[in-house]
């Protein structure tokens, strides 16, 4: 019986060995955009000192379905969000609580995917209870302005 066991350890270890050697992977030269870039260091720029500000964050890194009580159904929720990012999540400084999600809204934010994946972060959002602010995208931005903005909508009563 252990030889067995063995036996099929060994198989399903040169089988995993196999897959794993067949991708091959290049480093980004960029993680953002010029206009994602930009309007990164003006976020941090006007806001970095009362708030930690992270770019590219999975959605599925500050999400999770809440109806975990069916298998099947939690699975499609989380396949759903695994490819998908919000573009900038600003989080309360101390204890990195999520306080907004930030879209910036490139140019191909019109195609109709793009639409389809704005529709899904609107409702992940709303559901969550993130406030969602959005941003066209530029190639500069002023870092009052986007100071203003940010704040008033976080805080609408100061």
């Amino acid at each position: 019986m252990n030889i067995i066991a063995i036996f099929i350890k060994s198989l399903t270890s040169l089988k995993f060995r196999r897959k794993t050697t067949r991708f091959m992977y290049e480093s980004l030269e960029e993680i953002l955009s010029s206009s994602e870039q930009s309007f990164f260091l003006v976020l941090k720029e006007s806001l970095s000192k009362e708030y930690e500000i992270f770019a590219k964050v999975r959605i599925t890194d500050v999400l999770t379905p809440n109806e975990i009580f069916h298998l099947q159904s939690c699975n499609a929720a989380i396949y759903t969000t695994l490819p998908k990012h919000f573009d900038y999540i600003l989080c309360e400084k101390r204890t990195l609580t999520v306080i907004a999600v930030i879209e910036l809204d490139e140019k191909d934010h019109i195609q109709r995917e793009a639409r389809a994946r704005n529709r899904f972060v609107e409702k992940a959002c709303k559901t969550a209870g993130f406030k969602l602010l959005r941003f066209p995208s530029r190639v500069e931005y002023r870092t009052q302005a986007v100071r203003e903005i940010v704040i008033n909508s976080i805080n609408p009563s100061s």
